[in-house]
């Protein structure tokens, strides 16, 4: 411009600021700009883009925009945190172990002992909430013991569950096996069931020893024999004994040992 006797000739000049092109990307902070602004490549000082945070993340603090200043963009302030789950739920007779509560993370359901998962086992925290459903933890059934001679007893009737007891008796004879049986965690009997056996004793043949009574082939238990030794010998043990429940005589078989004679 040229000052002159009538004062300024030309045009004061104009102080532009400077425009921006297109916003970088921000790294971390899990927000995207906005559909409207995502095409654009030019904008001009003073203009404002906006944010939103992505899928299963949520804006805790700072402002959604960021301004064109200068020819430079302005620091973006927003800050977006995973969203939160919270509880996966309750399981009766179960529970769920968690990598976290935040989006994201996985619950996965575990049973207690003697029970099964019905269901599936694991449930992701997606942005609206845990996906799936609670799964059941159902308890454990045995099947029907195998058939046996021997007599249950008890109050425990089918459906066997996990720690069912069947406990068994003999009307005739001795049980050859346990006396009780439970139904495991894995779903079978820890043991089979007993059988009912008629034990018999044989006979108690003691060298130089004999019995009054019948001489038989076999006898059966509570049977209770007296022996007594030959002419010139004594005995040595009980002198009485019984057949027991288990086949043996009680409490042992006695021997027969050469008496001595008074020395002249």
């Amino acid at each position: 411009m040229l000052c002159t006797e009538s004062g300024w000739v030309g045009k004061f000049p104009s102080c532009e600021e400077g425009d921006c092109e297109a916003p970088p990307p921000v790294i971390g902070s899990n927000a995207y700009l906005v559909d409207k602004y995502a095409m654009m490549t030019s904008f001009s000082s003073g203009d404002k883009v906006y944010y939103s945070c992505n899928v299963g993340y949520a804006a805790r603090a700072g402002s959604r925009s960021r301004r064109c200043k200068n020819g430079k963009w302005t620091q973006l302030k927003l800050k977006c945190e995973r969203k939160l789950c919270g509880h996966a739920g309750e399981i009766e007779n179960g529970h769920f172990v968690y990598t976290g509560v935040k989006f994201g993370d996985v619950a996965t359901a575990k049973c207690n002992e003697g029970y099964i998962l019905v269901g599936r086992a694991t449930r992701n925290c997606m942005s609206q909430g845990w996906d799936g459903r609670v799964p059941v933890c159902e308890v454990v059934i045995c099947d029907k013991p195998k058939k046996t001679n021997a007599i249950s007893k008890g109050p425990e009737e089918p459906p066997y569950r996990y720690r069912s007891v069947i406990r068994y008796q003999c009307q005739v004879g001795t049980l050859d096996g346990p006396r009780e049986i439970y139904c495991t965690s894995n779903g079978t009997w820890n043991a089979s069931p007993p059988q009912c056996k008629e034990f018999t004793c044989p006979p108690p043949n003691v060298p130089h020893a004999y019995w009054m009574g019948a001489h038989r082939e076999k006898f059966d238990a509570m049977d209770v024999i007296s022996i007594d030794c030959d002419r010139g010998y004594s005995i040595q043990g009980p002198t009485s004994i019984t057949c027991s429940r288990d086949g043996r005589w009680i409490p042992s078989l006695p021997s027969c040992q050469p008496a001595h004679r008074p020395q002249y």
